[in-house]
């Protein structure tokens, strides 16, 4: 990679998870970069500056906020010791500290397509100079339907721009609308979609409500820790996340719903072993290096055989033995074969442990204060009951204006009380009414 990357070709480069291509790109990146230094200008006085305005010649799209953290994290590792600057932009956190780093200056900017377009937007940002756009986990930007972002910002850039797209897999259906980014690209291919060979892959066939039971069962009998269990949905997430809580398992959650602040918090939890166990959605399952990971469990089967790879590549970054779990319902055995055929996986055997103990019918429950409503913490999705022969649960407002569980209707207003009309000698005050004459 690079050889073309140094004669400013375009370049399509196709490696496995975890193989470094953020330092592929990022090294040969920081070098042309050097050999060209930020322009210097006259103030007088002999004194020279560079001026922030044209100080930026590369920028770099990544799908994920996390991801760009991590990747202006390595490249600015790389790049000490030398004038080259990094930072990283990226949606749902404040917007004027970002505007104050671009406005200081950078040599590369590291950035998710919407916060850069609207940087762009509000004229705080110029990409006249820049002369090399990356574009990091290109059939994820595609997934998340993030390519038209791409394009704008490419509208922003000047026509003789250099572009490197990267990926770990790159699906036929979405590789034709990569390719239109490119003019006579390079492709550089290394291991592509296969699977880590260095993992244990095991499948358990157990049924969608035992999920959340045979999840807790493994992690207690392995004692597992440094555990990232990836579920299909925020709203799963929530529910796996409440079981292993339950169980006294400590866990934290990750996914697109938070705070850009409780997502770092989780994340920097899990890296520092506060916590044992991380459960998330798809949006860790893209170039996240974190050492602590040696385990990792497909609660839900991937829509998309190719995020299978990212997942399972998670583990086992920081070396020693790794291994993945992918819990099969029947009704996802389409979405393993399609795997299967993808990615070439050898499973290997494995008794699984007696998960009876933790099934919804012997979980136990937790009682809330009202009328004896019980969520039940079992494999699948809890589920709210009443008391036994209560009716269903409802929502009622309550005097204070808040809410509160009930069998009553929705809605339902408190009986307004009229005060008693003012006396002979009495004052107008709270309670009181004057009376019509």
């Amino acid at each position: 990679m690079h050889a073309p990357f140094m004669e400013h070709r375009d370049v399509l480069a196709l490696a496995p998870t975890g193989s470094g291509k953020t330092l592929a790109f990022g090294v040969p990146l920081l070098a042309k970069l050097l050999l060209r230094p930020p322009e210097l200008h006259k103030a007088g006085r002999g004194v020279r500056f560079v001026n922030p305005h044209d100080r930026l010649r590369a920028v770099v799209l990544s799908p994920t906020r996390e991801l760009a953290q991590q990747v202006a994290s390595d490249l600015t590792q790389a790049a000490k010791g030398t004038v080259l600057r990094i930072g990283a932009v990226f949606g749902k956190s404040a917007l004027a500290p970002q505007r104050e780093l671009v406005a200081g200056g950078l040599d590369i900017l590291v950035g998710t397509p919407g916060r850069l377009l609207e940087l762009l937007d509000l004229g705080a940002l110029t990409l006249a100079r820049v002369s090399c756009v990356v574009v990091d986990e290109a059939d994820r930007m595609m997934d998340m339907g993030f390519m038209p972002q791409v394009e704008r910002v490419m509208g922003w850039v000047p026509t003789d721009r250099q572009v490197v797209c990267l990926s770990a897999t790159l699906p036929a259906m979405t590789e034709s609308r990569v390719l239109q980014l490119l003019r006579n690209p390079a492709r550089v291919d290394v291991g592509l979609r296969n699977a880590p060979a260095h993992r244990r892959h095991v499948r358990c066939d157990v049924s969608d409500e035992d999920k959340s039971a045979l999840l807790v069962a493994l992690i207690r009998e392995h004692h597992m820790k440094g555990l990232v269990v990836y579920v299909r949905t925020r709203r799963r997430a929530g529910w796996v996340t409440q079981a292993l809580r339950h169980h006294k398992i400590s866990v934290d959650v990750l996914h697109g719903d938070r705070s850009q602040r409780a997502r770092n918090d989780a994340l920097a939890a899990f890296a520092a072993g506060t916590v044992d166990c991380l459960v998330a959605t798809d949006v860790a399952a893209r170039g996240l290096h974190v050492p602590r990971i040696k385990s990792v469990v497909n609660y839900d089967v991937p829509l998309m055989p190719e995020d299978f790879v990212h997942r399972v590549g998670r583990a086992g970054h920081g070396g020693g033995e790794a291994e993945s779990f992918t819990f099969v319902d029947r009704e996802e055995f389409g979405a393993w074969r399609a795997i299967g055929v993808l990615s070439g996986v050898e499973t290997t055997a494995f008794t699984l442990p007696d998960f009876t103990p933790y099934q919804r019918a012997k979980s136990g429950r937790v009682q809330r204060r009202g009328r004896g409503i019980k969520v039940d913490f079992g494999g699948g999705a809890p589920r709210l009951r009443g008391g036994v022969g209560q009716k269903p649960l409802q929502w009622e407002r309550s005097g204070d204006g808040g809410r509160k569980g009930s069998g009553g209707k929705i809605g339902a207003k408190k009986k307004r009380q009229r005060s008693a009309p003012i006396t002979v000698g009495q004052k107008r005050g709270s309670g009181v009414r004057r009376t019509t004459r």
